[in-house]
Formats: structure tokens, sequence, C-alpha cells
């Protein structure tokens, strides 16, 4: 049976038509198919078939050959276009490829901080199932649990694969060659199952089999044993325990949360303790892989309130997910703040960039419309311009990409110190960094060159020849939006710099209810604790020390809470409150003020039972009158002696919370704090280590200075301070860059006003108002945007602190003479120069 339609598919008209490439598709296919049809009338429709397919196939090597050799001539020739203009207009295109590269490093370097950022804690292979058990009370999450609740939950729930508890304290540890202060975490054996930290020697399965184990990570072993294997070998804690090396672990990574020296088992507490309800620890599970976490969550909820039984309060027990452990705060926050900060400060310094390349592309549209409309004349169509200032902007996208890149290695030390991290480039985890390098190099040459090749294509080349373009470009109403556009995100930046500049300056001089200068701070140990009396008599007999006192927790971060009953409460209900152990020196020794009632007494012994609470705790309690009520900390009943005034317990992004000071000594003093004279520092800090070392020979000296431990609270903003500056500095740079182009470009253009204004006698100032005028009014425009967003910005940021700042109105007003004053500087060159041309050249210029 014969087939009515012997024509070639569509498929493979298609093929042919893209292979062959012809002037005029319509007539060769048109051949085809008249052969295509006789052979298949003659010979049969498989035989055309074949024929077809030889003519496809014949046709593959000549349209590789045409399209290999078409395509280098194209980029030979847009190099070419390229190197023409970037000679002939060497400004412009200097400042193009300088204002690229510097926006393409401050990206780079910035995405290089982000990964390590949203890297931290990805490494263990399980860490999707991982989750940290949190608690609800008194309206706020905190990541302090009972003891009790984990091994609470893999009895009680089966998706609960594994559980460790997990805390760190600081410990001396020493061998017969050195003593050092080591980070030791107590955890349980299912530590080792749940995280990735890979045995160098020893192994999972083995490594507490008694309670005198530790695991140690690389380092220490080295600090320790030198090259020699540490397994087997022994360490002493504390002066007093010791213990055997079992294993030894890799160095913990810099992008972990989790970071310590020494691993101990948790059971060295002792059972009555780990099976308390106290709340001292941080807990681990390991959630079954089918196991939905928001269910789980719902299931768990009042397991508190089951097992413990003596409060009236509830208890929310909640989980959070490993890998946000670090990012996210659990009452909002965070690490991941400033992600997105510096992630949006990255896309608009690279868009200010690229909007310096638009302008100025457009702004010259005028020298190259000849060239455009000439090129339309010949037969040129609009999509082959397209192609030709998209392919030089992507050339000079990849001169600026290699640029930046030279940057970022020049630049990389600085930025590590900057941002106080090891980074490297390119970093281990290249693949996810490659495709953020490709997407930045994709969007910086469609961003810059996308608008220009659209504009400039559109040119009419009736008009570009008879030369009526001109008047139309220097007022394209584009670049106006896309200056104003620009000083916008600049002065945004600028306003939110000096805020934070504003607030860290707060943070530092705010009053804290007690005076942290000139605090020496002491780790406590055994040898200190057990003579603590006799070490605080020798110290006070220093011409150079002014007070000593002792305490179980830092002013500056009191961390310890525990129930507590007063006057008027039942005995089987009770509230929580933050506590500090402390002795009778401490209230004078850091200046506080008692308002109500006295201090403790060294001649009371009654006032070991006894308590001082703050205003915040009196407010708690609802009393009245609280010096005289009866008081206790669990079964420990005294009264209350004083009320002091509220001081800043925690970082001032907390509100400050409820008090109570006690002088019991069933909880112990770990630090020392000594006031010394600020004319006799080092005389001190020498006297003190004199005194620590007859005391307390077989333990290293180690001190700090109490507003150092202060400061370190602080940390995180700021590096934020520091880095917003020099983005905040490249910002400024990038838009001085864009002005000190265009208005060059102005001044060019009104060379020839500039002459007649000048014979018919218009003064220097009149001639640069000339050209300045629409800047400053472009500018003028762009703070009455800013201001509001501003506003908005840095009244959400300031909300991250319980105790802020003020948003001041000098900070706007400044931001915006600077924002002047960088384009003064960037435009006055080129202006003054235009104001003082020989009129004579300038009439005959054209």
């Amino acid at each position: 049976m014969r087939r009515k339609n012997n024509k070639p598919s569509s498929f493979e008209k298609t093929v042919l038509r893209l292979l062959l490439n012809h002037k005029h598709p319509e007539t060769i296919m048109g051949d085809f198919e008249e052969i295509f049809h006789d052979i298949a009338r003659k010979k049969g429709f498989f035989r055309a078939k074949v024929w077809i397919w030889i003519q496809i196939l014949l046709s593959v090597p000549s349209f590789v050959k045409n399209s290999l050799f078409w395509s280098l001539e194209m980029i030979t020739h847009h190099i070419k276009i390229a190197a023409r203009v970037f000679k002939k207009h060497k400004v412009f295109s200097f400042l193009n490829l300088f204002g690229l590269s510097v926006g393409m490093a401050c990206c780079i370097l910035i995405m290089l901080w982000v990964q390590d950022e949203l890297s931290y804690d990805k490494f263990h292979k399980n860490a999707e199932n991982i989750y940290k058990i949190i608690m609800r009370f008194d309206g706020k999450w905190s990541s302090e649990t009972p003891w009790a609740i984990a091994p609470a939950l893999k009895n009680e729930f089966p998706e609960v694969r594994a559980f460790t508890r997990y805390r760190t304290t600081t410990l001396q540890i020493a061998n017969e060659k050195t003593q050092y202060y080591e980070t030791a975490a107590m955890v349980d054996e299912d530590f080792f199952k749940m995280f990735t930290f890979p045995f160098l020697q020893g192994d999972t399965f083995s490594a507490f089999p008694t309670l005198a184990s530790g695991v140690i990570t690389e380092r220490t072993a080295e600090k320790y044993f030198g090259r020699e294997n540490a397994v087997g070998k022994t360490l002493t804690v504390n002066g007093q325990f010791p213990i055997s090396v079992t294993g030894i672990i890799r160095n913990v990574p810099e992008n972990s949360h989790l970071s310590f020296d020494i691993l101990l088992p948790v059971q060295i507490l002792g059972e009555e303790r780990l099976n308390s309800w106290a709340v001292e620890s941080n807990s681990f599970i390991q959630l079954d892989k089918q196991t939905s976490p928001g269910l789980f969550q719902d299931k768990i909820s009042g397991i508190i309130m089951k097992y413990d039984k003596r409060t009236d309060e509830e208890k929310i027990a909640g989980i959070q997910p490993f890998s946000r452990i670090h990012l996210y705060s659990l009452n909002g926050g965070g690490p991941i703040i400033y992600v997105i900060l510096f992630s949006v400060i990255a896309f608009f310094i690279l868009l200010l960039a690229c909007i310096n390349f638009i302008n100025l592309s457009t702004a010259r549209g005028s020298t190259r419309a000849q060239e455009v409309g000439i090129r339309k004349v010949v037969g040129a169509k609009r999509f082959q311009i397209i192609k030709q200032f998209l392919g030089e902007s992507s050339l000079f996208s990849i001169m600026a990409f290699l640029m930046a890149i030279v940057l970022v290695f020049l630049f990389l030390p600085l930025f590590r110190d900057v941002s106080q991290k090891n980074l490297t480039f390119p970093p281990e985890n290249f693949l996810f960094f490659g495709v953020g390098l490709a997407t930045v190099l994709f969007l910086t040459a469609m961003i810059s060159g996308g608008y220009p090749a659209l504009y400039l294509s559109r040119f009419h080349p009736v008009k570009v020849l008879k030369g009526s373009l001109s008047a139309d470009a220097s007022k394209h109403a584009l670049r106006k939006i896309l200056i104003v556009f620009h000083f916008t995100v600049t002065i945004c930046l600028v306003i939110s710099t000096l805020m934070v500049i504003k607030q860290l300056h707060f943070v530092r001089n705010k009053d804290l209810g007690f005076n942290r200068q000139q605090i020496v701070t002491l780790p406590v140990n055994d040898a200190i604790n057990s003579r603590y009396p006799s070490f605080k008599a020798e110290l006070l007999t220093l011409n150079s020390i002014v007070n000593v006192t002792a305490a179980s927790n830092s002013p500056v971060y009191v961390s310890n809470y525990n129930p507590v009953y007063w006057e008027g409460r039942g005995p089987d209900q009770y509230k929580a409150m933050r506590f500090a152990t402390v002795d009778e020196d401490y209230i004078n020794t850091f200046e506080m003020e008692i308002i109500h009632g006295r201090n403790f007494s060294a001649d009371l012994t009654s006032d070991r039972q006894n308590y001082i609470v703050n205003e915040e705790a009196v407010k708690f309690m609802g009393l009245e009158k609280p010096v005289g009520k009866m008081f206790s900390i669990w079964e420990n009943e005294g009264e209350i002696i004083g009320v002091i005034k509220n001081f800043h317990l925690k970082p001032l992004q907390q509100e400050i919370e409820p008090l109570v000071l006690t002088q019991n000594r069933e909880w112990a003093f770990r630090y020392v704090f000594i006031r010394v004279k600020s004319d006799y520092v080092q005389t001190a800090l020498s006297e003190i280590e004199d005194t620590w070392k007859h005391f307390a020979p077989d333990y290293p000296f180690r001190y700090s200075f109490l507003d150092e431990k202060f400061e370190s609270y602080y940390t995180s903003e700021q590096r934020t301070g520091r880095l917003l500056k020099y983005f905040s500095f490249i910002a400024m740079i990038i838009s001085c860059l864009g002005i000190f182009g265009l208005s060059a470009f102005m001044a060019e253009r009104k060379t020839k006003e500039i002459g007649v204004r000048k014979v018919l006698g218009a003064s220097i100032i009149n001639v640069v108002y000339i050209v300045s005028k629409e800047f400053f009014l472009l500018i003028g425009l762009a703070n009455i945007v800013s201001w509001p967003i501003s506003y908005i910005f840095v009244r959400r940021m300031l909300n991250h602190y319980a105790y802020r700042t003020d948003i001041s109105l000098w900070i706007f007003f400044l931001a915006g003479i600077l924002a002047y004053a960088m384009a003064v500087c960037a435009f006055s060159f080129y202006a003054l120069r235009a104001a003082r041309t020989d009129p004579a050249y300038a009439l005959r210029y054209e």
C-alpha cells in the first residue's frame, strides 16, 4: 500500500533547517522535499527515509565546523570591539571594570562567610535526626533541661534511638610533664554513636570502660604526650583524680558548636544527681528517621510535669533540630540575622556595581548610536546587536571576575581578621561555592549588560544619522531612578552602620548596676576552695589590692537557678529563680547598692542561711516589705536580710531576672574576684601570681579581667559592626565611581553649552552648578526614600536587645551629609575642569 504523504517528518525538517542554517530556508527545504518525494515514489518510502537521514548526517560535520569557526570569529570580533571601546573611553571602561571587580570581590568574600555559617554541624552523619531537648518555662524557651529527662524519653518513647547528656566545664589536666586548663565535656556513651567525631585510636564501643576513662582530641594528645601513643596513658584531673586515656579522636572542626578538649563519662557526677530533675544539663536525642519532629514534640510536651511533681507552673518540653542550633536562638534572633543581612548586603553591593555599568553604558549611548545606526543600515538585526553588547558586557564581567579573584586573595587575610574565621579560598566544599560563583558571574553579565543591550539596540537608524538622538540620551528617566536607588542603598548602609556603632557604645557604657572595671577573675580549684579564707586574707595584705570576694557565678552571667520558697507559699509549690553563692564582700567588691536591709556580715554565723534578693525578685514574689520574710532554696530555710538594686546578670539582649544571693557553701565557689588599684595593675598581677603559687602550686596560674568577659558577650555585634563599616565604605566608593563617571560624561556633553555661558559671563560657580545640580536633586530624593526604610530596619535590629539606645535623628542627617560630601568629591574634579575650560575650545567642540 503506497503512502499518501511522501514528505519528511516535521522533526527531520527542523533538524535539517538547523544544521544547514541557510539564508533562504524555505527554498532549500522545498528542494529537499521534492527529492524526498521522487525517491519515495520511485524506490519506496523506506529508501527516502534512509536518504534524508544520510543528508542529515552529512550536514553535521559542516555544521560543527561552521559553528565553531563563526563562533570564534564572532568572539574575536566582540573582543576587538570591546578593546576599541576600552581604548577610546579609558575612564568609563576603567570605572566599569574596577567597580564590577570590587563588587564581585565583596560578594565572593561574603559568600565565603555565609557558607561557613551555614556549614555549622553539617558534618555529622546523623545531623538530620539529632535534636536538642529544650524547655519552655515562664514563657521562654531554655536549652538547659533536667538531668533525668533524656533517659525518661528513651524509656518511654520507642522513637528515641539514642541519647546523651552534655555538660562542659573547665578542668585542670596534668601529667608528669605538663599541666593546662582544658574544656571537658561530660557525656553518655551514645555520644559517640550520635555524633561524627572519628576515632584515630580506640573505638566507640570501648570509650568509657570505667568511670576513670577519658577520650581526648588529637591536639590534646599531642600537647601532653607528643608523638607517643597516648592510649593507656594516665592524666590527672584537678590534681586528684587519675583517668586513663581510652581513645583519641580528630580535632573538633571549627564549624562545630560543640567544643571540647577531653570527654569524660557523665556518670562521674553520681546516680543521685543524674536521676534528679534539677535543671543543670544540655541533652540530645537521636530520633528514628521516620519520626515526625512536630508530632514527637507534641507527645513529649508534658513529660516534665509528669515526673517533677514539685512545681505548680507549667514546664513544656520540646526539641530543636541540631543543625539549627548555631544559627537560630530559641527565643528569636541568632546569627541567622547576620547571615541574611550580609547576604542582602552582598547582593546590593554587586547590584550597585552593575548599576554603575548600566548608567555609564546608557549615558554614553549617544556616542555609540552612530555605530548602531550604521550596522542597522547595512543589514544587522536587533538580535545581532543585542548579542554584540551582551558579548561586550560578558567580556567585561569575565575580566572583572578575574580581577575580583585577585582582590579576594589579596584581602582574604584582612577579612579573616575582621570576621574572626579561618576562611580559605577556594573552600573545601567547592561544589556549593562554585555554583555560587557561576551565579554571580552570570547575574553580573546579565544585569550589567542586559538593559544597555536592549537600550542601545533600539536606536532608529534615521534618527541616529540625523543626529536627533542626543537630546534624549542625557535625560533618560531610568538612569535617574538608578542613581536614586544607588544612593538609597548607600545611605541605608551608612545609617545602619552608625546605629550599630551607637548601640555598641551604649552597651559598653551602660550602667550595669555594678562596677566591672579593674576586676581580676581567677578560676577556683580544690586547693583554693579548701583554703579560701587564708588565700583571701593573704591577698588583702597587698597594697595593690582593694578588695577580694568569691562566688559561684560571674556577675555578668548568672546561669544557675533553683526552686525557691518564701513566706506565704506552700512547701510543695515553688518558683525558680537565678541564684549565686557569694561571700560577705561580694556586694562591696562590685560596688552594688543595697536599697533595703543590710549586707551579709562575717561576724554573724546565721547569715550562712540568710538571703539577699534583687528588686526584680521582690517584684516577682509580690512582697511589699521583703526584709525579715522567711525564704528558702530547697530546704535551706532562712530570711531575707537585704534587697540590692537591680544589676544586669545576663547580656543586655536579655531582661533582668529575679536573683537570690546566698552564703550557703553547699554550692562551691567557682571564681575569685579581686579589685585592684588602677595604677598598680601589673604589680597586682605579679603579686597575685606569687600568692597563687603559694596556695596552689600544683595548678597553673590563669586570670582574666571581668570587663573582657563582658565584652566577649558582644563579639558577634562588634564583628558585625566592623564588617558593616567596611562594606558601607566600599558601597560609598562604588557610588563615588558612578558619580565620577557620570559627571565626566555630563561635563563632556555640556562642553558647548558651558562655552557659550562663559562667553556670556557665567562664573565658575554657575558652571559647577550646571554640571552638578541634577546630582544634588537626585541625592536629596534618595535621602527622602532611604530614611523611612532605614528607620524600619534599625528599629527591628534594636528589638533584638532588651536594653537599647534610642534612634537618633542626627544619624540620618549625618548619613545624608556624607552622601552629599562623597558626591561633591566625585564630581567636583570634572565640574571644576569644565568650568575652567577655555571658551574658544568649547565653541570649537563638535
